[in-house]
């Protein structure tokens, strides 16, 4: 869902695992009833107003794309087979987009990235060392309905200021 258009403009990729249930069903990212995704956006400043889901498709108006590491499944984290993370095909969207940041939406998708394959006790949230290209790397926690217990809105204020 990156826009060729703002190739060069974009501040931050927010990528995910895979689209969740409701998200595939609607055809909108992050579009389950519980999940914080837009709200969070707006609390930190990223967006002037709380998106809907349905206007996730404009999101790249205000410079932020959004991805998956996962396309060919849905569902929970925790119902993703591991051989299904295309990492290499995000890579090269990154590299082609080269975004500011890129910022994981789960320290499961994440895991994957960073070499870890699952193993989210391996990553902590917040900028990383590894970068893609020119592009940082920052990991944020989920915004699921599903991952209330891990929630702490502080990193993403703390991205949003990292951007600024």
């Amino acid at each position: 869902m990156l826009n060729d258009v703002l190739a060069n403009n974009l501040n931050v990729v927010f990528c995910g695992t895979a689209k969740g249930e409701a998200s595939a069903r609607l055809g909108y990212y992050y579009a389950g009833p519980g999940n914080k995704f837009y709200g969070i956006l707006h609390q930190a400043g990223f967006t002037p107003h709380k998106l809907e889901p349905s206007e996730c498709y404009a999101i790249n108006q205000y410079s932020i794309g959004l991805t998956d590491l996962v396309h060919t499944e849905f569902g929970n984290d925790d119902e993703i087979s591991d051989d299904s993370y295309d990492v290499p095909g995000f890579v090269e969207k990154i590299e082609k987009f080269n975004p500011k940041y890129v910022a994981f939406n789960s320290k499961k998708g994440a895991s994957f990235f960073l070499g870890f394959k699952g193993v989210t006790s391996l990553v902590g949230y917040g900028l990383q060392d590894l970068q893609i290209g020119s592009t940082k790397v920052y990991v944020l926690p989920s915004t699921s309905g599903s991952a209330r217990r891990y929630w702490d809105e502080n990193y993403w204020i703390e991205l949003k200021n990292l951007i600024n």
